[in-house]
């Protein structure tokens, strides 16, 4: 069973601190075509109100071209940071050590998943 099925939209997140770091504000499945449609996603030509949301909504992930296949591959989970100042952040499938008692259990710190990006 795919680890990402088990996570569920609010449920908390723990890094392997113990730490509480946020809850799951989105669950996006691996997608093997990633690079095929963000290679595709760039060669169009965009009209301007997608050009224009893009810029004020931005894309997600937002991390970088590379993270982002790895994440797209994998499949990831958004975190909703707590705190008001504290940034959103994305942990891949493979970062999930277990989902257990309504939690997800991640298998690096909250510092080693910022590095990441």
């Amino acid at each position: 069973m795919d680890v990402l099925e088990s996570v569920s939209k609010g449920m908390r997140v723990v890094d392997a601190s113990g730490d509480d770091i946020g809850a799951v504000e989105r669950i996006v499945p691996p997608n093997t075509k990633a690079e095929v449609f963000e290679e595709a996603a760039t060669a169009s030509q965009q009209d301007l109100i997608n050009l224009g949301l893009s810029a004020v909504f931005g894309r997600e992930p937002k991390v970088p071209e590379l993270m982002a296949r790895r994440l797209f591959h994998s499949g990831y989970i958004k975190i909703d940071a707590r705190g008001f100042w504290a940034s959103d952040s994305y942990a891949a499938a493979d970062a999930i050590n277990r989902v257990e008692d309504g939690k997800v259990y991640l298998n690096l710190t909250r510092h080693e998943l910022s590095a990441q990006v």
